[in-house]
């Protein structure tokens, strides 16, 4: 089931008793399980129609004995499950959630949540297969323009095909981002229901993420000024510093060993077989064997070690830190 089919089932009146939302779009989780909140919860029946739990800190006894307890004066009793994919389940101790699916309570709607399934694993594949299970990943980026529009729409809003493109091309294919960032041009635009371009200019930031690999490939070009830049744009958009610096030294470790294997005169194809490596991969890593000697190198992976100390032991500040790194590969 999408997220839109998911979405107009429980707003029509007809949820289902159990929902496995799934994928890296925390965004539509989220809505979903609001839209569950109206449908089944009240200021009056909050405490004792509500149960969360977040399945890294609790079991799936916790979960199921939430399912045996009946909701406060009639009605549904919204039990929601947290972050499954981060719970060290042992195979025994997904039987009574599998055991649960299979007969659910009548009175009770429970939705258990992943950023991932594993369907190697007994669980997701009993999960998967349920009426409720939602696939929440985000919208491919040729249907956000349509999908932003259509929000506005209903929250009342024209949005014109321009000004939905404009949010798209400076937020990025981020459902969240999306949402937050529309609200505030809505917000803005007022009264005025016609969205157009200068509303979106005067709102919205450029914030969307760059490609990762964007910042390695400035690193081998040497241009210290956009590596910055990129580097800038990672950590803003809280990626992990540690991530980071592994995608720096992997790309530096491709360029040398393909250097190694250039240097025995050896074709693009037989380097990529000896380094069991994608032919593309080498290929552009061939395109910056000039830029770097094998001494520049093996200082760039003495700067990587250093950087990870620092970033390990020392408690230096993760942004100084990258940023001394990356000035000193662009001028070796």
């Amino acid at each position: 089931m999408t997220f839109d089919e998911a979405l107009a089932q429980i707003e029509s009146g007809a949820p289902q008793p159990l929902y496995f939302l799934y994928g890296s779009e925390r965004f539509y989780q989220t809505e979903l399980i609001a839209a569950l909140k109206r449908k089944y919860i009240t200021e009056e029946n909050r405490d004792f129609n509500l149960e969360t739990y977040d399945a890294r800190t609790s079991t799936p006894g916790d979960w199921i004995a939430a399912t045996q307890t009946l909701p406060f004066l009639g009605g549904t009793k919204l039990v929601v499950v947290s972050h499954l994919h981060e719970a060290a389940l042992k195979a025994d101790e997904a039987d009574p959630v599998i055991d649960y699916l299979s007969h659910p309570a009548t009175e009770i709607c429970l939705v258990l949540t992943a950023d991932q399934a594993d369907k190697k694993k007994s669980i997701y594949k009993a999960l998967v297969k349920i009426k409720g299970a939602v696939a929440t990943e985000p919208p491919p980026e040729a249907a956000l323009i349509q999908w932003t529009k259509k929000r506005a729409q209903a929250a009342g809003y024209r949005l014109t095909a321009e000004a939905a493109r404009q949010i798209v091309d400076r937020v990025g294919a981020s459902a969240g981002l999306l949402a937050s960032e529309l609200d505030k041009v809505m917000t803005y635009a007022g009264k005025e229901k016609d969205v157009t371009e200068e509303h979106v200019q005067s709102v919205v930031g450029e914030i969307r993420q760059e490609n990762p690999f964007a910042l390695t490939e400035a690193l081998k070009e040497k241009n210290a000024q956009k590596a910055l830049r990129l580097l800038d744009n990672q950590l803003e958009h809280g990626e992990d510093p540690i991530k980071v610096m592994g995608m720096i030294a992997w790309q530096l470790r491709v360029i040398w060993e393909v250097k190694a294997y250039q240097a025995k005169k050896y074709p693009p194809a037989k380097i990529a077989g000896e380094m069991g490596a994608k032919p593309f991969l080498v290929e552009k890593a061939l395109k910056h064997t000039g830029r770097f000697s094998t001494l520049q190198l093996k200082r760039g992976f003495e700067h990587l070690a250093q950087a990870d100390r620092d970033l390990k032991t020392t408690g230096k500040d993760p942004e100084g830190v990258l940023k001394t790194l990356v000035l000193r590969l662009c001028s070796a």
